[in-house]
């Protein structure tokens, strides 16, 4: 099917360039206005996620290929023998969960977003400092968490790795565990009750908030951004030298 916007027949553009070479180009000219207008532009427009999603810092810039994960809550201790068990049944399934995920870290290109579903779960930490440098080191970019993340005071000392999540707590206890690893998620939304996290969507972040760009439209929404940053760059000057308030109408249109 078309894109709204594009000739019948057209499909997305697609660029040959590495996720970082993208993640660079996104930073560069992009902001969360013209992320959102340029996915409106191709009639997409339930991908922003939730207020609850906050940065550890203003400024932050989340910007990656999506990596999701899904979360369950462990609230009863478990006996030896469950143990047991339950460490027979990883083993069989390829190791600790955890382990199971850096490696799918480890494997993606770099440039990958952690996504975390939660499940709702807001009383312990979910995610820590030594685990983002985990992650960091083979080749994650940053984090959308929905729940609580600690150690920040050392995250923000990290070259360049970037957290959105509802909120930090010191205390792991209460415990949690990592039930899927690259499957679809999904977690709160702005425009929808829920935004679907597929592998391979990029995730965009910035003070504005959180948004995800469908895969199948990724190079196509980096090229009109692109696009959108020229003309605003030229739209900023001309405004700036004192274009007249009806001639900047009649050019630009309604700003």
């Amino acid at each position: 099917m078309a894109l709204p916007d594009q000739p019948a027949g057209d499909t997305p553009r697609r660029l040959d360039i590495t996720d970082l070479e993208r993640i660079a180009r996104f930073r560069h000219a992009g902001y969360g206005g013209s992320v959102s207008d340029a996915l409106a532009s191709l009639g997409i427009r339930d991908t922003v996620f939730s207020a609850q999603f906050k940065p550890l810092r203003q400024g932050m810039h989340l910007v990656g290929r999506a990596l999701p994960i899904k979360l369950h809550s462990l609230v009863e201790q478990r006996t030896p023998e469950e143990q047991r068990r339950l460490e027979e049944k990883w083993e069989a399934e390829g190791g600790h969960p955890q382990k199971r995920m850096m490696r799918a870290v480890e494997a993606a290109e770099n440039g990958s977003i952690l996504c975390f579903d939660c499940g709702g779960d807001m009383q312990p930490a979910h995610f820590g400092e030594m685990s983002c440098q985990l992650a960091y080191a083979h080749g994650c970019r940053g984090m959308l968490l929905a729940g609580n993340c600690r150690d920040t005071q050392y995250v923000l000392k990290m070259p360049d790795f970037p957290i959105y999540s509802f909120g930090t707590r010191p205390n792991a206890f209460g415990g949690w565990i990592i039930t899927e690893v690259n499957v679809p998620i999904y977690l709160p939304g702005h425009l929808t009750h829920y935004v679907c996290v597929r592998p391979g969507d990029f995730i965009f972040g910035d003070n504005d908030g959180v948004q995800l760009i469908p895969e199948a439209v990724v190079d196509e929404v980096l090229l009109r951004v692109e696009a959108i940053f020229e003309k605003e760059n030229e739209e900023r000057e001309l405004i700036a030298n004192g274009m007249p308030i009806d001639e900047v109408y009649r050019v630009y249109g309604v700003l």
